[in-house]
């Protein structure tokens, strides 16, 4: 069995506690990143919510992210701790990705599907909500920051990402 992580499941070692026994930069095709799904309350409030990670389907874009391999006797106990760790909001939808060797493989990929949605397409709005925004797990640019650094980390370079860090490093609003 297959997980693909585009975001904090990239960077935090979930993965080596639970059996791990293969991990692989990878594509899904016909998704990128957004920072769409609402934060309330770890990284931003109702009143100031945080734009966060989530993936959107656009047919012609592709995500990079770091693909993880478990044993299928492990399915089970995976799928809990993915379900714990998102949410209930979030869908574990099974995708096709392909590693970076070449083959194609079926992998779990979380997707957030709840009310929290935010519909913002102007970039100084986007900058503006991560700016305001501040939770128990820090700021919204602390937020935005982290990200940056998990995919830097992993050696993934992601537009959507790269222009977010350009915008809010600018001058403020």
């Amino acid at each position: 069995m297959w997980v693909f992580g585009y975001g904090s499941l990239m960077g935090d070692g979930w993965e080596v506690s639970r059996g791990c026994t293969r991990r692989s930069l990878a594509n899904l095709s016909g998704y990128c990143r957004a920072f769409n799904k609402a934060s309330v309350r770890n990284w931003g409030t109702k009143a100031n919510p945080c734009p966060t990670l989530n993936l959107v389907p656009i047919a012609s874009e592709m995500c990079r992210g770091v693909a993880f391999e478990f044993s299928d006797d492990r399915t089970e106990g995976i799928r809990a701790y993915l379900m714990e760790r998102e949410g209930k909001a979030f869908a574990l939808c099974s995708l096709p990705i392909q590693l970076d060797e070449g083959s194609h493989v079926g992998a779990l990929v979380p997707i957030y599907e709840g009310k929290n949605i935010i519909s913002v397409n102007d970039a100084s709005e986007l900058k503006r909500l991560i700016v305001r925004a501040r939770g128990t797990n820090g700021s919204g640019i602390e937020y935005v920051t982290g990200v940056a650094r998990e995919l830097a980390a992993a050696g993934v370079v992601d537009p959507v990402v790269t222009k977010l860090m350009r915008d809010i490093s600018s001058q403020p609003l």
